[in-house]
């Protein structure tokens, strides 16, 4: 057998071995979720002056509210009570993220319980979702925990790989 075998690769190889020993899967997990709570939850903040996406606020004035028979005055009130909780969820998944990147001993729990919280607040707006009778974002939100549930699985798979 080569001598050289157990030698690290060079070239572009060895690049994504040393990617793949410094930022594990969990830490990209963690990295996708921050970055998606934090913006999309300061995004209720911008109201009219979104940077991207849909303006939540208009959403429940033009349709969701009055579907209900509710007031269009709590509109604001619930954009700001969604978007403190995914700039919480946000903030979680920085917590998971620095645990992963420091390599701490409970990182995985961590990110799984975010998963978890992310889950329960889909589960959540897709009830809401479902009451002011628009099915749009019920196959959204369906998608998104879908995709929370394969970061969930990943997280365990790669737990199971590093034990």
């Amino acid at each position: 057998m080569n001598s050289d075998a157990s030698a690290q690769p060079t070239g572009l190889a060895g690049l994504l071995v040393r990617i793949h020993d410094k930022a594990s899967i969990g830490a990209v997990v963690s990295l996708y979720w921050f970055l998606f709570w934090l913006l999309n939850g300061f995004d209720k903040f911008l109201n009219a002056d979104t940077f991207y996406g849909v303006n939540f606020k208009n959403a429940l004035e033009g349709a969701m509210l009055p579907a209900l028979g509710l007031s269009t005055g709590l509109a604001w009130p619930l954009a700001i009570i969604v978007g403190v909780i995914e700039v919480v969820l946000g903030l979680l998944f920085l917590v998971s993220l620095i645990g992963f990147a420091t390599r701490k001993p409970h990182r995985f729990e961590v990110g799984t319980a975010c998963i978890g919280l992310s889950v329960l607040f889909f589960a959540l707006l897709t009830a809401g979702a479902i009451l002011f009778g628009e099915r749009g974002h019920v196959m959204t939100q369906g998608l998104f925990i879908g995709t929370l549930l394969v970061s969930g699985l990943t997280l365990h798979a790669s737990k199971k790989a590093s034990a």
